[in-house]
Order: structure tokens, then C-alpha cells, then sequence
């Protein structure tokens, strides 16, 4: 029996002057196991959420560099520079809010 269903089962004993059957030990370590088990998915996801920011975030910093160096060499091509960066930022930024959704 771990820490908490030791401290849960003294408490109970406390309040009802009696032992907690095992059926009752069962049950809670079942909702203990349970809530830790949604924690350790939704720190998975909070991982994996900050991961894709950071990649996404890195790749449009290397895109944003990408067309800077471009503008230097023919700022006639501009517009069309930013066209392109703009819309793999937006699909990047779609992939980030896609991935804190799941």
C-alpha cells in the first residue's frame, strides 16, 4: 500500500473506528492510480507541446534569416520573400495550436 492509501486508511480508521475493508483499499488505490495516470499523460502533452513550439519556433527564426539574407541579395523579390515565410509561419503556427489541442 503506498503513502497515501496508508494516510487515507489512518484517517478512515480514525473516523470510523474501524479498519478499511479491502475492498475500500482496492477502490482507492484504483482512483489513485487513475489520477496519476491522467497527470503523468497531461505532463506528456506539456512536453510535447513545448517541444513543437520550440522546433516551430526555431524554424521560423532560421525562415526569418533565410529571407532577410535573400532581401539583401534582390530586394526586388520582397513581397514574394514574404509571402513565402508568411505562410509556412502560419502553417507552423497551425501545428503548434493543432498540437496543444490534441
Amino acid at each position: 500500500m503506498n503513502e497515501l492509501m496508508r494516510r487515507s486508511g489512518d484517517s478512515l480508521d480514525r473516523a470510523s473506528g474501524r479498519a478499511p475493508s479491502p475492498r475500500l483499499e482496492r477502490a482507492i488505490q484504483s482512483e489513485v492510480d487513475l489520477v496519476q495516470g491522467r497527470a503523468i499523460v497531461q505532463a506528456a502533452r506539456v512536453r510535447g507541446v513545448e517541444y513543437v513550439t520550440y522546433t516551430a519556433l526555431q524554424a521560423v527564426e532560421g525562415l526569418t534569416n533565410m529571407e532577410m539574407l535573400a532581401l539583401q541579395r534582390n530586394p526586388l523579390g520582397d513581397a514574394r520573400y514574404k509571402a513565402i515565410v508568411d505562410t509556412a509561419t502560419m502553417s507552423l503556427a497551425r501545428i503548434v495550436t493543432e498540437t496543444g489541442q490534441g
